[in-house]
């Protein structure tokens, strides 16, 4: 009876320390409905990690830093190399790929094509989607879609609109921009230091200040969000759903985070 309570205790103070944490890397106890099962994350060198119910289909396991993206389907998921190469796993559809100077950065699926984004803002679409523009000025990081258009984030936080898409706002950076989210009439721009920037209703839930933040994934119902940095560490604002964070890497290696 004595071990028991010493159990109860400890794990009380566990939520306490939890409760109290803006910004957590704790993924301890049973899983946790936040409207996912669970999450991939991608390394440069094509290893995909698997967490919660999000099923392993296979990767690319290069020997140099070549992946670029990771975007994840029903029943599948496609990995994005440098050179605009597309690898489908499991039932991802392939509609194409580019040939690129190692300068392909985001793979954007649709239902009926995905677009490629190189570094230097040229969009090559494939399958039977459309094609909104580009304008091809500066370094660009990140792409999103939407219904009838897409947004293009550029490494100094600005974001080009095309086609249907609406402008919620934008900020210079002085650090480098990393990704771009879209939410229900906002989106979130997030950059290597860990800040996040919020527009129009996306909600700030705060941030964690990092060296090499690379990924910002909002729960499906916006009101949390996951930080994901290079070493594999998966901060969690409002989002904690009790799952484990890719095994940690002295090396800079993690590039990419997809929930499902």
């Amino acid at each position: 009876m004595k071990n028991e309570y010493v159990v109860l205790f400890m794990i009380a103070v566990i939520v306490i320390i939890f409760s109290l944490t803006d910004a957590r890397n704790i993924f301890l106890g049973s899983i946790i409905n936040r409207g996912h099962d669970g999450y991939y994350a991608l390394d440069k060198y094509g290893e995909v990690y698997v967490a919660g119910n999000a099923k392993y289909r296979g990767n690319l396991g290069f020997n140099e830093d070549f992946a670029a993206d990771l975007e994840a389907v029903e029943e599948g998921y496609y990995i994005l190399d440098k050179y605009g190469k597309v690898h489908a796993f499991g039932r991802a559809e392939f509609f194409g790929e580019a040939n690129l100077d190692q300068n392909a950065v985001d793979l954007e699926v649709l239902e009926d094509g995905y677009y490629i984004l190189d570094s230097e803002g040229r969009v090559h679409e494939y399958g039977f989607i459309d094609n909104y523009g580009e304008t091809v000025n500066g370094k660009y990081v990140d792409m999103e879609t939407t219904d009838n258009g897409y947004y293009l984030l550029k490494e100094n936080g600005q974001i080009e609109i095309y086609g249907g898409a609406r402008s919620f706002g934008e900020y210079v950076l002085e650090e480098k921009a990393v990704d771009l989210e879209i939410v229900n009439d906002g989106y979130y721009v997030l950059d290597s230091k860990g800040n996040v920037y919020t527009f129009g209703n996306a909600k700030n839930l705060g941030y964690e200040e990092l060296e090499n933040a690379v990924d910002l994934e909002p729960l499906p119902g916006y009101d949390g969000y996951y930080v994901l940095e290079c070493h594999g560490n998966v901060y969690s604002f409002d989002a904690f759903a009790g799952f484990y964070s890719p095994e940690y890497s002295e090396e800079c290696k993690y590039m990419d985070m997809e929930l499902v």
